[in-house]
């Protein structure tokens, strides 16, 4: 395989780092096979061979944890952001409740007390009641059209 092909090929990073531990694993059987160093400059590069293997066994340690901790962090802020869109569907629905509940209430108010209703209406909308019954008429028209097939 030429040097070309080999630049081509695509890893992910697990592959990358189970590659790279495979070849300072290999590395480290190799060395343990070599005679004990006797002169200086074989000490030397003994040391030299320990250092380098024991910087892959780093580097490749230090990326898994990196990695492992990235992985956390998206599993964080997917259990964030599932916990913040219940808590808003929450509000939705409480919210279209306490509407539902206006809404009879004022139904039952228009029935029984007309003119009171009338005030308190218009003092809480800020619009005439025709205004109102007219919107919530409009409202009702939207859902009965949505629902229809």
């Amino acid at each position: 395989m030429s040097q070309i092909d080999r630049t081509k090929e695509q890893f992910t990073p697990e592959e990358r780092r189970a590659r790279l531990r495979a070849f300072a694993d290999r590395m480290l059987a190799c060395a343990e096979k070599l005679p004990d160093p006797e002169t200086l400059p074989q000490i030397e590069r003994a040391v030299r061979i320990g250092g380098s293997i024991e910087r892959l066994y780093a580097r490749v340690d230090a990326s898994e944890a990196a990695a492992a901790k990235a992985k956390l962090e998206v599993y964080r802020h997917t259990e964030a952001l599932k916990s913040a869109e219940a808590e808003i569907v929450r509000q939705v629905e409480h919210t279209a409740l306490c509407q539902r509940r206006e809404r009879m209430r004022d139904d039952e108010m228009l029935r029984t007390e007309p003119k009171l209703a009338r005030k308190l209406i218009e003092q809480r909308t800020g619009r005439p009641l025709e205004d109102y019954l007219a919107q919530r008429q409009a409202e009702v028209e939207v859902l009965t059209t949505e629902d229809s097939p």
